[in-house]
């Protein structure tokens, strides 16, 4: 049994406290961050205060990890795991937050906000009871069973239709706005469809809907690395497609604005030197990086219901998320302004 294995289980009593702390820390960090750029601190500074802000999603996995791989489940290590999810949905959580409070015209005060939502948050964990009412899937097996093939169904049709496309799209951020708009043109005459977009959004619903209800028995059962990846992504894309969809519908559509990519990367000022939109550089490119795992995971279970071999699953997952970690790379640097 490896070191992480033989956390006491007095540890993990407190292992919540780890993502608490670093979801506290978030805004702080996007906020030195952006100040750090304006007052030209250095990239170093400014680099080095962003990857703080980057660590928070990735303390909070490695608390979803931890509490995978343990022999016992109990009912105080399924809730750290699941404020842990929480946790690391952090960036579009507080995005979404963000755009809340711009439309009820409460500006300025989302760094209050989002601390006094964390410690009432913590609060109810505190008094929750150490017994865990848990809902038995086994007896909803083949209802399970069913809700997760069409969630995978449902996966790959809007991948084909608007994900696909639309990172592809994105891709061409670093060859600049024009070379971005010329393609976002022609794909939006595709997913703008008069009575294609109200499928595309029906889809994304159905898809966070399904994926909270699948994502409860994963957090009550062990789980590898993989495992813990494909179930906190799941939460993140969960808040982002959410706090997405609100963007662009409520915010963006209501005012009139065009949510092209110029929009979308804060031009002239540019996110880092944007004190609200610097949110944005971890929000979406953890939302590429992860879409991507996520669905490399998904692939995985797939493989494995069908006999495919562990190594083989592994190596394509893992292939894939490369793929994907390159894809984000590559996009992150055209929405920081990098151009080719």
């Amino acid at each position: 049994m490896s070191r992480v294995q033989k956390l006491t289980h007095t540890r993990l009593e407190w292992l919540w406290l780890l993502p608490f702390a670093a979801a506290l820390y978030y805004p702080w960090a996007l906020q030195w961050s952006n100040q750090a750029h304006v007052a030209e601190a250095g990239a170093p500074v400014t680099l080095a205060l962003m990857l703080s802000a980057y660590a928070v999603p990735v303390l909070a996995f490695y608390c979803v990890f931890v509490t995978g791989i343990q022999p016992v489940m109990t009912a105080r290590v399924v809730l750290a795991r699941r404020l842990a999810c929480l946790a690391v949905a952090a960036p579009p959580a507080y995005t979404l937050m963000g755009v809340l409070l711009y439309l009820m015209k409460i500006n300025g005060h989302d760094l209050w906000v989002w601390s006094g939502l964390w410690l009432a948050l913590i609060a109810y964990f505190s008094m929750v009871s150490s017994t865990l009412p848990s809902i038995d899937f086994s007896r909803h097996a083949r209802t399970y069973v069913k809700l997760r093939v069409a969630h995978g169904i449902a996966s790959v049709a809007i991948l084909l239709v608007f994900l696909a496309p639309h990172l592809f799209n994105h891709l061409f951020g670093v060859l600049g706005s024009d070379a971005h708009r010329a393609v976002m043109e022609v794909l939006r005459g595709v997913y703008r469809n008069g009575w294609l977009e109200p499928i595309i959004i029906v889809t994304f619903f159905f898809q966070i809907l399904s994926g909270l209800v699948l994502i409860r028995p994963r957090t009550q059962q062990r789980a590898d690395l993989l495992d813990a990846l494909q179930t906190a992504s799941g939460a993140y894309l969960a808040l982002f497609i959410a706090s997405h969809i609100n963007s662009v519908f409520t915010l963006a559509r209501y005012f009139g604005t065009d949510t092209d990519y110029a929009w979308a990367v804060a031009e002239p000022v540019g996110l880092l030197a944007d004190a609200w939109s610097i949110r944005l550089v971890p929000h979406y490119s953890l939302a590429v990086f992860l879409l991507i795992a996520h669905l490399a995971c998904g692939l995985r279970g797939v493989l494995r219901n069908h006999g495919v071999s562990e190594t083989r699953c592994a190596t394509l997952t893992w292939t894939v998320i490369g793929i994907g970690a390159l894809a984000t790379l590559v996009i992150t640097a055209g929405m920081l302004g990098v151009r080719v």
